[in-house]
């Protein structure tokens, strides 16, 4: 049996996730502000990753018969969908606690509580094609998931004994999809391209997406990097 944390697990990926292992006999700690799984191996941990210091609190437990643990850090926030200059500074601070902080101290915390356990240690970022190239009114999102794929690749010259894999899922249906598709088209200049993929069913699913990170943890010879896209396979 595994022992998976995931954060985000309220909804989308992160609830697919979950779900996805629970199936598979595995053990899965829920991190989120909402419960939305009932299971006998699930425990729900209520947490807003946006509170920095309820993030320092958080620790790991590395007890129990498990031959691998793994941290998922799937939640994340597409922040204020608006040109630099137009966003207010809270926002943009509020961003990359969610979606660099709070992943980051997670991930040191993971290895530090880890240090002694001997069984296989796994990291999964979920991260996004928006860290590869500049998205206009995306300025904040772009950046962090840049800086998760950049935390990974340090993390992976510094433990080689812990499986890092930063995950560029593609174009997914989550309700980040459906928050970007409600930002109006003078904020958002590419609005109509995803209003477009959604209409013509383009949108790959979160149990489809789940299905494929699961593979990849249970063959990580087949991750092409450390940081990839699902559409690279």
């Amino acid at each position: 049996m595994r022992k998976a944390y995931i954060t985000g697990t309220s909804s989308g990926i992160g609830k697919a996730l979950a779900e996805r292992f629970l199936e598979n006999g595995d053990a899965v700690v829920g991190i989120a502000r909402r419960e939305s799984i009932s299971h006998e191996n699930y425990m729900h941990i209520k947490l807003d990753l946006s509170d920095l210091d309820a993030v320092e609190r958080f620790s790991f437990s590395f007890d129990g018969d498990f031959s691998e643990v793994i941290l998922i850090n799937n939640a994340g926030w597409l922040g204020e969908v608006k040109p630099v200059g137009a966003l207010e500074n809270k926002s943009i601070a509020r961003l990359n606690a969610i979606n660099v902080s709070a992943p980051c101290m997670l991930m040191n915390s993971f290895i530090k509580h880890g240090e002694s356990y001997k069984g296989l240690k796994t990291i999964v970022n979920i991260s996004s094609g928006a860290a590869q190239y500049p998205i206009e009114s995306w300025a904040g999102y772009c950046a962090s998931k840049a800086a998760l794929d950049m935390f990974s690749r340090v993390i992976k010259e510094e433990h080689p004994d812990i499986s890092v894999m930063s995950i560029a899922p593609g174009v997914v249906d989550t309700e980040m999809q459906q928050a970007i598709r409600a930002v109006p088209e003078n904020d958002f200049k590419d609005s109509a391209r995803f209003h477009e993929m959604h209409k013509k069913g383009e949108l790959n699913s979160s149990e489809n997406v789940a299905k494929q990170i699961v593979s990849l943890i249970d063959h990580k010879e087949n991750a092409p990097n450390t940081v990839f896209s699902l559409r690279e396979l």
